[in-house]
């Protein structure tokens, strides 16, 4: 399980230099419209480091950012990621040490905030420094688990944080402007791994996979200590929002769920859409996902009690991107990055993006321009009152020629079209995890 060092080559490779840069070149017309700033993180080492020794998504985290305004590219800033230390005993009350913010970002209550596995959230500036950490007034046991969701109906944000000493999994309710308002200890039967989950109008759907604690690991020094054990059986759980914390749980085949595109009601059944793959920290004890992901649903009958899968696109992709302002109805529109492989096995990245028409079941394929490579793609609403799906995909792309970055603006519904702007950048950007885009 030793690390290929190919997190440290090519577009994976860290990138040395903080910088903020103004007036940047593009080329085509930038949508007047888009007036705020797109932000990604990834995990971006400091200094020389040894392939065998590379932590993966443990290493610091980096927060690259790109400024849009009146129809100009404003600017671009990169800045790591640095969370204080946390004092000893309350690290020992807290049982997690500050988190990397390498994982993904959200921004709620005017505040942009950055995920790690293990680890509490870091609050961000508007210019990307790093101002402490944050627990909403809490404090949030177990931190925060990277993914988190929003109710677009009431504005609350939802939080799993699961640790591998009991109680296993807590779920955090915060209000709309970012006070914790209740913590419960979930029902949970053991030290896995919940890396993302989805939420519907009365349930949280989430996953106990066998990708599990493992005390070996963790006296090796790997600082995510999990491991794969495929006979551990894997389940999805629903649970109550609010009150009881005891789950029904749905019986699957072995797998791991890399991201959640989302999950709705139909009728007396739960229908959820996720990225799935075969494993987790089987190979690679960094915590990269393994084999090939396809696009999934599945759709589970609370009355029998049983779960039906169902594989929606077995062509490797990831990254779901989706219009968040659609409050648990049915969903038309999904994007998702196709996914390439190379010598060392399945880039997290792609030259296209596929936009699926979940009610026909069509697939168009955008490609990026150039043989680019691009990762994930964020959706932008062209306005608060637009039509599901009416706004931009933006993105940043590495072109392996030239072995620079830009940021790629398309039209979320013109999927033929030539894209709307391409955004100089002035250094490369790795690939990185997850973004979202903080409104001006």
């Amino acid at each position: 399980m030793a690390p290929s060092g190919r997190n440290l080559r090519d577009n994976f490779a860290p990138v040395t230099e903080e910088r903020s840069d103004f007036d940047l070149r593009f080329c085509g017309r930038l949508p007047v419209g888009l007036k705020g700033q797109y932000v990604r993180t990834g995990a971006n080492p400091k200094g020389d480091v040894d392939p065998a020794r590379d932590l993966g998504l443990a290493s610091p985290g980096m927060v690259h950012g790109t400024l849009l305004g009146g129809g100009r590219a404003l600017g671009y800033r990169n800045r790591w990621i640095r969370p204080p230390s946390i004092p000893r005993d309350l690290e020992r009350e807290l049982l997690l040490p500050a988190g990397n913010g390498a994982a993904a970002l959200f921004h709620h209550a005017g505040q942009l905030h950055a995920t790690a596995e293990l680890g509490l959230p870091c609050r961000l500036s508007s210019n990307l420094d790093t101002l402490g950490l944050c627990d909403f007034g809490g404090p949030l046991p177990a931190g925060a688990a990277p993914h988190v969701r929003t109710d677009p109906r009431s504005g609350e944000l939802h939080i799993l944080a699961y640790h591998f000493e009991a109680p296993y999994l807590r779920h955090h309710r915060i209000d709309r402007r970012g006070h914790l308002l209740e913590s419960r200890d979930l029902e949970w039967p053991r030290a896995s791994m919940v890396h993302d989950f989805a939420l519907t109008e009365s349930h949280l759907v989430v996953f106990d996979l066998p990708v599990l604690f493992s005390e070996d690991a963790l006296l090796d020094g790997q600082p995510l200590p999990y491991r794969w054990h495929p006979d551990a059986g894997a389940r999805i759980g629903l649970l109550s929002r609010r009150g009881p914390v005891e789950a029904q749980w749905f019986d699957l085949d072995p797998c791991w769920v890399t991201h959640l595109a989302g999950a709705r009601r139909d009728e007396t059944r739960i229908v959820v859409d996720m990225i799935t793959a075969p494993t987790r920290f089987q190979q690679d004890c960094r915590g990269e996902d393994e084999g090939a992901r396809q696009l999934v649903r599945c759709t589970l009958d609370p009355r029998r009690g049983v779960a039906l899968p169902e594989v929606l696109d077995a062509d490797a992709q990831d990254n779901p991107a989706r219009d968040t302002r659609v409050a648990y109805a049915d969903s038309r529109w999904l994007w998702t990055t196709a996914l390439v492989t190379d010598a060392d096995g399945q880039l997290p990245a792609g030259r296209c993006v596929y936009r699926h028409d979940l009610k026909t079941g069509e697939r168009i394929e955008i490609t990026f321009p150039d043989a680019c490579l691009g990762s994930e793609m964020t959706f932008v609403p062209a306005d608060p009152r637009a039509a599901e799906g009416k706004g931009w995909l933006l993105g940043y792309l590495w072109s392996p020629d030239d072995d620079c970055s830009e940021m790629l603006v398309l039209d979320a519904q013109a999927p033929e079209a030539p894209p709307l702007a391409r955004v100089q950048l002035p250094q490369r950007i790795p690939f990185g995890s997850h973004g979202c885009w903080v409104p001006g």
